[in-house]
């Protein structure tokens, strides 16, 4: 089963957004969380190459707390 890691100031919307982008969703956690985006994609790092969920480094740099977290799921939704 594929599996995806990332990291977010808002989980709730980004599980909202791959509930939309995939198929059969589970295993959603929060990883830890860090007071800055640097802190965070270092773990998401770490964690993509450890664990071979994929990983995608992209987005602002916005003030809050930073989520890591990671899912399991069957396959991406068709466009």
């Amino acid at each position: 089963m594929p599996c995806r890691v990332g990291i977010t100031t808002n989980p709730t919307e980004r599980r909202a957004y791959w509930e939309r982008q995939v198929i059969g969703l589970s295993n959603w956690r929060i990883l830890a969380t860090y007071p800055s985006k640097q802190e965070a994609q270092a773990h998401e790092n770490r964690y993509a190459a450890s664990s071979g969920c994929q990983a995608h480094a992209g987005g602002p740099d916005i003030s809050g707390t930073w989520s890591v977290y990671r899912f399991d799921y069957t396959r991406m939704k068709r466009s």
